[in-house]
């Protein structure tokens, strides 16, 4: 629970909503840098061919090469989000506030993470360390949408509502941010392909990337499905799980859209016949917003779970609901109620 004395002031939430909309475009220059194999421009870490990462001239960053620039472009961006995960640990312990200081301290223990592991991703060039550093992005930014709905008065304003489907709220809106998550990992290793991976173990991860995906649409139209008949179900979760669901959709066709630019048509889907004399351009400029939007638009769903968990425990304290209707608290209740 927030404490109460957050909400006097606008700033926490004002410096948690700048941190999601600053690291989103974040998310999609790093899927551009990875898409267009820009992330060897610059081969040292934390400089910049020797210059202190923010001397380095301006000139030569915006009117140089294309890789470079957004290369060392990421590397400003990502900066400038420590500094706000700084700024708002700052302004958390000046309020002295436990909770918002504790969720300032995940925060930037997150973003040094994969500021960390972006780093030996161009020293070491390593593929294992790019697969982590493109899984951590996505639960930062996951992490940053939690705290602005926990700092946000509306998150407050929303009323706990409790009932018997409590645990089906837990249980399926747990379940869509875990396959979220897992779409996420699984996608990575796609993404990031080794030198010595065989092409049973791509197919066998491409596979699993594709059952997980049907398991992420389950669990939101589910939720969705539940929250619309339930009569006293949460605004906020009908539009947020109804929105998950039309994210869902358009990720789906991203990631035909994702496989067809790279590889062709997939030939287990009808219609290839269509896409004949479609020529696979590598790294083109269609290919690279494609496949970088199908990158950012699995953050943005497992961004909408994350909110949906939130909404749920407040409005579902389950936690409270399973203590106040715990055998011993029935029969002391009926006990009272019998002496009256």
């Amino acid at each position: 629970m927030a404490n109460p004395s957050q909400l006097e002031s606008p700033w926490p939430h004002r410096l948690a909503l700048l941190l999601v909309c600053a690291t989103f475009p974040l998310i999609w220059i790093g899927g551009l840098v990875t898409t267009t194999k820009s992330g060897m421009a610059v081969p040292d870490w934390p400089s910049t061919y020797g210059y202190n990462m923010f001397l380095y001239p301006w000139q030569t960053w915006v009117f140089g090469p294309y890789d470079l620039f957004l290369e060392h472009g990421h590397r400003l961006l990502a900066s400038t989000v420590g500094l706000l995960c700084i700024a708002f640990l700052v302004l958390a312990i000046w309020r002295r506030d436990r909770s918002l200081i504790l969720l300032g301290i995940v925060a930037l223990v997150l973003v040094l993470s994969q500021g960390v592991l972006g780093g030996l991703r161009v020293v070491w060039d390593k593929t294992t360390i790019a697969r982590v550093h493109g899984c951590v992005g996505p639960l930062f930014f996951g992490f940053l949408v939690y705290l602005e709905c926990f700092t946000s008065k509306r998150f407050q304003a929303m009323k706990p509502i409790g009932g018997s489907r409590s645990a089906i709220y837990w249980q399926l809106s747990i379940g869509f941010v875990a396959v979220a998550f897992l779409q996420i990992v699984l996608g990575s290793l796609i993404r990031h392909v080794s030198a010595g991976m065989t092409h049973g173990s791509f197919r066998a991860s491409l596979i699993f990337h594709v059952i997980t995906a049907f398991l992420v649409a389950v669990s939101a139209i589910t939720l969705c499905w539940v929250a619309w008949r339930d009569a006293e179900a949460n605004r906020r979760i009908r539009f947020v799980a109804s929105f998950s669901a039309l994210l869902i959709v358009a990720q789906i066709m991203l990631g035909i859209a994702a496989y067809t630019v790279k590889y062709g048509w997939p030939t287990f889907l009808p219609g290839g016949s269509l896409f004949a004399s479609y020529v696979v351009q590598w790294e083109s400029g269609l290919q690279s917003i494609i496949v970088t939007g199908h990158v950012a638009v699995g953050s943005l769903i497992l961004a909408s779970s994350v909110i949906l968990l939130a909404y749920c425990t407040r409005c579902y304290p389950m936690a409270f609901s399973r203590t106040n209707s715990s055998p011993a608290n029935v029969a002391g209740s009926s006990s009272t109620e019998a002496m009256a």
